[in-house]
């Protein structure tokens, strides 16, 4: 399982800080096709649940956002939220079938939200004046550190659950590892950011918590529908909404 992930990381991030480097047009992609799939992966499994969720209809919705964002900046937002609950809504009026409406329109407006909304701040984050690109690298590395830290930490000295009921190999120990290696992350990103040193303690300290916040809030939905992983594309990994769960959470965090 290590090796695996290791492999992919391997393989995956100098494509990443690349496309993060390069261009905000090429980054703007690959944010669209990360999207897309979390979406994917998300609406598929709760289809095979029963749910008549609006695949298509949900993941091109879910893509205007950080379209939208692209092209207008953040404040576009309420405008795209409201278009996107009226369009969703009228789906489900013109669908004829009363049964588990609010159950679908819910779950595929919820989709929007938890994936596209909240990582579309990353294409903001992007466009920070001179210093969008090593914002996000920095977003990226102590997010996926913080997860690294959880996850070998954990592994290693893990004894004290944290939230059994929902996610029961996570621990405190596992907790506490990914707020000090994320810290210690920020604390390596001064040598291409210059932040003072109570505000990179403290952003270490906030993305430790924001992810694993979402992390624990995705075992939760696993655990709802009774699975691990919420796809296979990512040795080791998972789908690419298991391995982005944390990012979700850190951000907007982070941006804000």
């Amino acid at each position: 399982m290590l090796l695996k992930r290791i492999l992919v990381a391997v393989g995956f991030i100098p494509v990443l800080i690349s496309l993060i480097l390069w261009s905000k047009a090429a980054f703007f992609i690959l944010v669209c096709l990360i999207i897309g799939v979390s979406l994917f992966e998300f609406y598929q499994r709760m289809r095979k649940e029963g749910e008549n969720i609006f695949l298509p209809e949900g993941i091109l919705l879910g893509l205007l956002i950080p379209v939208g964002v692209y092209l207008r900046g953040e404040g576009v937002l309420p405008i795209l939220l409201v278009f996107i609950i009226l369009f969703l809504c009228f789906r489900q009026f013109i669908h004829l079938r009363i049964r588990q409406a609010f159950v679908n329109v819910s779950l595929t407006l919820g989709g929007i939200l938890y994936i596209s909304f909240l990582f579309s701040y990353i294409i903001s984050l992007r466009d920070i004046s001179s210093l969008g690109a090593r914002l996000v690298v920095t977003i990226f590395f102590a997010t996926w550190m913080g997860d690294a830290g959880a996850y070998l930490i954990g592994e290693k000295w893990g004894k004290h659950k944290l939230f059994p009921r929902v996610s029961p190999h996570k621990s405190w120990e596992g907790f506490i590892g990914a707020l000090l290696v994320s810290c210690v992350a920020m604390f390596m990103a001064r040598m291409w950011l210059f932040f003072p040193l109570v505000h990179t303690l403290f952003l270490g300290v906030l993305i430790g918590v924001m992810g694993q916040v979402g992390d624990f809030f995705e075992s939760m939905l696993k655990r709802e529908v009774g699975i691990k992983d919420f796809g296979k594309i990512l040795p080791g990994h998972g789908g690419v909404l298991d391995r982005f769960d944390s990012l979700l959470f850190t951000v907007p965090v982070f941006y804000y």
